[in-house]
């Protein structure tokens, strides 16, 4: 039996009120809600006899005629836990649609789909729900079919469909993203014992993914400092502008994390977050990004900040009252709107046409240059290993290497 937070609780037992005609019993699988006192039995499919349930299950080591079934067993449990865990707010009806498996859609890779699609939607992960529904339909695309079996996951059809996409022009960058997402659900396949390790098409000597090519996005030091100081035409670039210099000084904040910035993370000289997009994936190993005040985020708050002093978020852009997904479209419209009139204000001053990602960028980058150590910048970005910050340096500029090159000739 696993316990969550003492409120639910799940556990196998020998249903014995019904004998079936070999003498056996079904198993059943029994979640119990401690905060309603309400508890459910489930059927796991499976039957034993009162022997071979104590010698299966109740024993720490069963002998080896009963370990498949023992395992077996786990990973009904398991599952059962999995799906419990990934819910904020536990109820049968979200259970039922997360446990129960229609007959002969274990094989199905699109079932499997959709159960992290609703996964992730019942835990308000919106976002990465998209990115896995953006990859099924995709995959269901080239496969003609909205049931496609393990089996039929080779490495010559993962080829295949990466050449389909890069024919349908999409980057290397997206497949690597939707081939990432099969990747994760035949591990999960896997895990569950309901694919074979030896199917498993990634890898050496089989299909690797690509990593699609890394485009450096940050602005030179002078082109920030146009960005900076020129005139915006228009109050709607004005804001945009704000909003881009407020990530940027922020240690490369995104617009999601902006949005869900809080009244009570904010001190007089600082503020505290976690990045969104790590909170739930290493759980154990948030990294809290200390981010110091300048003169520029307390007037972009005083400016676009909420007015009421009681507000709980530091930003009107999303509100407590908001469901996951009402939220997630807020956030998705205003970072939209952020960038349409951030580009036409680059656009009018000779810039790139930049978005708000170039921010995060911008500030990494400005800061190697500045001198910050990587391990600095690996703490700073929130990030849980060096590598991925790597990926945010665009490279030294000009004033750095001759700055370099002056002090390599300097002996005193």
């Amino acid at each position: 039996m696993i316990t969550r937070g003492n409120e639910v609780r799940a556990s196998l037992f020998l249903d014995t009120r019904r004998v079936k005609k070999d003498g056996r019993f079904p198993v059943k699988l029994y979640i119990w809600d401690g905060s309603a006192q309400v508890g459910k039995p489930y059927s796991t499919g499976m039957d034993c006899s009162e022997t071979e349930f104590l010698d299966t299950w109740e024993k720490a080591r069963p002998r080896k005629e009963f370990k498949e079934l023992r395992n077996k067993l786990d990973r009904i449990l398991r599952k059962a836990n999995q799906s419990i865990d990934e819910m904020e707010t536990f109820s049968f009806e979200s259970f039922n649609r997360l446990i129960t498996i229609p007959k002969g859609e274990r094989q199905n890779v699109f079932w499997h789909y959709e159960e992290i699609v609703q996964n992730l939607k019942i835990a308000g992960r919106i976002g990465t729900a998209d990115s896995y529904r953006y990859a099924q339909n995709a995959l269901m695309k080239y496969a003609k079919t909205k049931r496609l079996l393990f089996k039929l996951i080779t490495p010559k059809w993962l080829q295949g469909f990466e050449d389909f996409m890069i024919d349908s022009g999409r980057s290397m960058t997206t497949v690597g993203m939707y081939l990432r997402t099969l990747r994760y659900v035949l591990n999960k396949a896997i895990e569950e014992g309901e694919v074979k390790r030896e199917q498993y098409p990634f890898g050496k000597r089989k299909y690797v993914i690509p990593e699609g090519r890394n485009t450096k996005k940050a602005l030179s030091q002078e082109q920030l400092k146009t960005l900076f100081e020129c005139v915006p035409s228009t109050p709607q670039q004005e804001k945009a502008r704000a909003f881009f210099f407020f990530s940027y000084i922020s240690n490369g904040m995104n617009m999601k994390d902006i949005a869900k910035l809080k009244s009570d993370q904010m001190d007089s000289d600082r503020f505290h977050f976690t990045r969104a997009k790590t909170a739930r994936t290493k759980k154990g190993k948030q990294k809290q990004i200390t981010v110091f005040l300048t003169a520029i985020q307390p007037k972009v708050i005083a400016t676009y900040g909420n007015s009421s002093s009681d507000a709980i978020y530091v930003f009107p852009i999303i509100s407590e009252s908001q469901s996951p997904e009402e939220q997630h479209r807020k956030i998705k419209n205003f970072t939209r709107s952020v960038n349409q009139h951030l580009k036409k204000l680059c656009r009018a001053n000779g810039l790139p046409e930049i978005s708000t990602y170039w921010a995060r960028h911008s500030f990494a980058t400005r800061a190697v240059n500045s001198g910050a150590s990587m391990d600095f910048m690996q703490e700073s970005l929130g990030h849980g290993d060096v590598k991925s910050t790597y990926n945010y340096f665009a490279g030294f500029d000009d004033e750095a290497g001759k700055e370099l090159a002056k002090k390599l000739m300097n002996f005193d």
